[in-house]
């Protein structure tokens, strides 16, 4: 039976999950990243093993769970990366990728093709240390998180750099090795800042505006947060690495709900290959699947127009899959 939680007019129900672990074609290994494009597309990106398998986007459908394609592979050349730390798709599909390990952004189109990549390593403009998250404003330009310079930049989309904001530090505007990051409908810049275990909202010139997920109760606070998005009414919802779970806020910073993971069925693709190991399924008979169940390592977001909240799991390689129901009303039975 679905789960579902219910707060201040809302609804969150878990819906389903997507994947397995391994290294290509129908599985993840570390989804550090998510995106969707039209007609039901999925994009992953993997942080891989090693430096080496596994380091992919995979393309997939996010309803019937059917892989398309691989895109990118393990390398420094032309088509390749390292050790992505996020992923952003433009309206035209066109897939953005930070590559922690080289220092680049890295641009492919939906079929795969590689565009071209930008960036170095430095504390200059146009410049990264490690690059983590990566968004998209309204106007079409790039907010890309540089973790290892505890700022955030700002770039079109071939890469020509416009400006920049925050420095090391807790205080406001300051920042402590940043992971994730989104932009607003109104061009406002929200930044996990993973070191302070909080996120962090800034105007689009980079003015500070508000605080999420610190609070005197409990309940709200966040810790090591990794990704953050923002739906199309306003909530914000937070990647809570440290606390392995996702966090829902009203814009007003104004505590909804908290998401812990109700994974108890398993995806296509791994029920493929449970039913093709016998001994799989027996091992799994014999233990306590509950933990299986819940997040672990949540490390990107999606929430999409139509309300599919999308959260990938680092450690369980996977994707689960929650809607949101904006309108909800309680039944009413007359007994």
């Amino acid at each position: 039976m679905p789960q579902t939680q219910v707060a201040m007019g809302r609804a969150f129900t878990y819906l389903d999950n997507l994947g397995r672990i391994g290294v290509s074609a129908t599985t993840f290994w570390h989804p550090v990243g998510l995106g969707r494009g039209k007609d039901d597309v999925m994009y992953v990106a993997n942080w891989g093993h090693e430096f080496g398998p596994g380091t992919r986007i995979t393309k997939c459908t996010l309803s019937t769970q059917e892989f398309l394609l691989d895109i990118g592979s393990a390398g420094s050349g032309d088509g390749e990366f390292l050790w992505p730390g996020g992923l952003a798709v433009d309206e035209q599909e066109n897939l953005y990728v930070t590559d922690q390990a080289i220092s680049k952004v890295v641009v492919f189109t939906k079929d795969g093709e590689f565009v071209g990549k930008w960036g170095s390593l430095g504390s200059g403009d146009g410049q990264f240390k490690r690059p983590a998250g990566i968004a998209l404003d309204p106007y079409g330009n790039l907010v890309v998180v540089d973790s290892g310079n505890n700022r955030v930049q700002c770039y079109t989309c071939d890469g020509r750099f416009l400006g920049q904001f925050g420095e090391s530090g807790s205080d406001d505007v300051q920042l402590d090795r940043p992971w994730g990051a989104h932009v607003d409908s109104d061009g406002n810049v929200y930044v996990a800042d993973w070191g302070n275990d909080r996120v962090q909202k800034f105007s689009t010139s980079g003015e500070y505006l508000l605080t999420f997920g610190r609070s005197y109760h409990e309940q709200a606070n966040v810790s090591k947060p990794s990704a953050v998005f923002v739906d199309r009414d306003g909530d914000v919802y937070i990647a809570d690495w440290g606390n392995e779970n996702v966090k829902i806020y009203e814009p007003d910073g104004t505590y909804l709900a908290t998401i812990i993971g109700d994974a108890t069925n398993l995806s296509r693709w791994a029920q493929d290959a449970v039913d093709a190991n016998p001994d799989l399924q027996k091992a799994r008979d014999r233990v306590d699947l509950e933990p299986e169940w819940r997040l672990r390592r949540p490390a990107a977001l999606h929430v999409g127009d139509d309300y599919k909240i999308l959260i990938g799991e680092s450690q369980h390689m996977r994707v689960q899959v929650y809607e949101k129901e904006p309108n909800y009303v309680e039944a009413q039975f007359n007994l």
